[in-house]
C-alpha cells in the first residue's frame, strides 16, 4: 500500500469517527423537545470524565482529518500536470471548495467554543438563548448546509473507493446526509420561530 493510499484510508477513518460523533450529537440534540430528557442527558454527559475525552477525540479527529487532507491535496496538485477536461456536470471552482471547507472548519471551532462556555447546569436555557439571534441562526444554517454538502461528497467518494458506484448508493448517501442536516437544523429553527 502506498503512502498516499494509507493517508486516504487514515483520513477516511478519522472522517467516520467524526460522522459517528455527529450522529450521536444530532440524536442527543433532538431530546431538546423534552426539556427533562435533555437536561437529564446533559447532566450526565457534562461530567468531566465523559465530556472532555469525547471532545478531545473529536477535536483530534478533526485536526488529523484536515492535516491529512492538506497533504493529499498537495500531492494531487503536484501530480496533475494537465487540468481536468470540462464536462457537462456541475463544476465548482477549487477556490470555492477551499473557502467552503475553511468556513466549515471555522464553524466547527466556533460551535465547540460556544458549547464549552455554556453553563453546564443550564444547557437547555443556554441553547435556547443562543438561537434567539437571527445572525446565529443564519450562521448555523450556513454551517449545516456546507457540512451536508461536504459529507455527501466525501461519503460518495468513500463508497466509490469501496467499489460501490451504483446511483442508488449515492442516493442513499444524499438522503442520509440531508436527514442528518435536517436533524441538526430542526432544533435551532424551532427555538427561533416557535420559542422566540
Amino acid at each position: 500500500m502506498s503512502l498516499l493510499q494509507l493517508q486516504k484510508r487514515s483520513m477516511a477513518i478519522a472522517g467516520v469517527a467524526m460522522l459517528g460523533y455527529l450522529v450521536f450529537h444530532m440524536l442527543t440534540n433532538l431530546s431538546f423537545f423534552s426539556q427533562s430528557a435533555f437536561t437529564q442527558f446533559y447532566e450526565g454527559y457534562n461530567i468531566g470524565l465523559i465530556r472532555w475525552p469525547i471532545l478531545l477525540i473529536f477535536a483530534g479527529a478533526v485536526v488529523f482529518h484536515v492535516k491529512t487532507a492538506i497533504k493529499i491535496r498537495k500531492v494531487n496538485s503536484k501530480a496533475r500536470t494537465v487540468d481536468y477536461q470540462i464536462h457537462d456536470k456541475l463544476m465548482i471552482s477549487a477556490a470555492l471548495v477551499t473557502a467552503s471547507i475553511g468556513f466549515l472548519l471555522f464553524f466547527i471551532i466556533v460551535h465547540i467554543l460556544q458549547t464549552v462556555t455554556f453553563d453546564t447546569d443550564h444547557v437547555y436555557q443556554e441553547l435556547s438563548g443562543l438561537f434567539q439571534s437571527v445572525w446565529m441562526l443564519v450562521f448555523y444554517m450556513a454551517g449545516l448546509f456546507v457540512m451536508t454538502m461536504h459529507l455527501s461528497h466525501s461519503l460518495a467518494n468513500v463508497l466509490q473507493t469501496l467499489g460501490k458506484t451504483s446511483v442508488s448508493c449515492h442516493y442513499l448517501v444524499w438522503a442520509a446526509c440531508i436527514l442528518l442536516g435536517l436533524g441538526f437544523a430542526i432544533v435551532p429553527l424551532y427555538i427561533f420561530f416557535v420559542m422566540s
